[in-house]
């Protein structure tokens, strides 16, 4: 007996639909840029990495649920649990009140000072349960709905690629395929940066390069870059795009605090749009991984 709303193989598939060949990646995005991802989907298939596309349009109507974010857990759900799919991809941007062209679950949160926020995330798309014990339409409410918050075991990976455009499809598609293809074979693709935003960084990112990243970039190399007490010394935003147009570090990982339009430093200063604008690291893409309350246009 199937309980009532979960979608499986053969639900998601009736009505004449035929079953999906097998796809380790599933993109989520919506219907008005399905056509637009079709290169990117090409040319992840001649790496070896079959994707299957689904919108949200499809998803609304192939499952049951409450609201879409909620069809759109139970549909990743089934294709992790039942089709063999490792990576998700939420290939559009997200608004407030579950806008966009992908939503995120808005979460309800208390604030250090404690007033309640809602907080978006889409680390609920991999969870096994929905996030509303009470069943109230409010999600994450960490005393009412503990009891239906789950967490991923990391063997699925999720992210989101924040497009809205067709234009910026094909531009995320272009530098895709730039760097995928014509990836420098040097020392840049295997040494990282850990850049802060704080006089100091957490003792797990100094940690982390020994315990793991060293043994997956094998003879790579390592360095930390953040603000000193020193006058005029220390990560600044010059640093930052000499960091970036030095060629030098192929995995960037930048901690601290973000806005949605800069990424803060020391005293203030930021990295704004003026600043992206002075990089020319063409050919060269680092991977950026980022620790943050908030990136937005950043």
């Amino acid at each position: 007996m199937i309980a009532p709303g979960i979608a499986h193989p053969e639900h998601e598939f009736m009505a004449g639909l035929s079953a999906p060949s097998p796809a380790t990646v599933l993109l989520i995005t919506g219907p008005e840029l399905v056509d637009s991802w079709k290169p990117f989907l090409a040319w992840k298939k001649r790496l070896g990495k079959p994707v299957r596309i689904l919108s949200t349009t499809q998803i609304s109507e192939r499952y049951e649920a409450k609201d879409l974010q909620e069809k759109i857990r139970r549909c990743i759900r089934n294709h992790t649990d039942h089709l063999g799919t490792r990576w998700i991809i939420l290939g559009g941007d997200s608004e407030e009140n579950g806008g966009g062209v992908v939503p995120s679950r808005e979460t309800l949160h208390r604030t250090q000072s404690g007033e309640l926020t809602k907080v978006p995330t889409d680390i609920y798309y991999l969870s096994k349960k929905d996030w509303d014990s009470d069943n109230d339409g409010v999600y994450g409410e960490w005393e009412q709905d503990r009891e239906s918050i789950d967490y991923p075991d990391g063997d699925v990976g999720l992210g989101r690629i924040p497009v809205r455009r067709s234009e910026d499809v094909k531009a995320y598609t272009e530098k895709v395929i730039a760097y995928e293809s014509r990836y420098p074979e040097s020392e840049f693709a295997t040494s990282m940066a850990y850049a802060s935003a704080k006089t100091s960084l957490p003792t797990g990112l100094r940690t982390r390069w020994d315990d793991k990243i060293s043994k997956v970039l094998a003879g790579g190399s390592v360095r930390y870059f953040f603000p000193t007490s020193e006058k005029n010394k220390g990560f600044g935003p010059k640093e930052w795009i000499t960091l970036f147009n030095g060629l030098a570090y192929g995995k960037l990982h930048l901690t601290g605090p973000g806005r949605h339009d800069a990424w803060l430093f020391k005293n203030d200063t930021k990295i704004t749009q003026a600043e992206i604008f002075q990089l020319n690291n063409r050919e060269a893409y680092p991977v950026i991984t980022t620790t943050s309350p908030y990136t937005g246009q950043f």
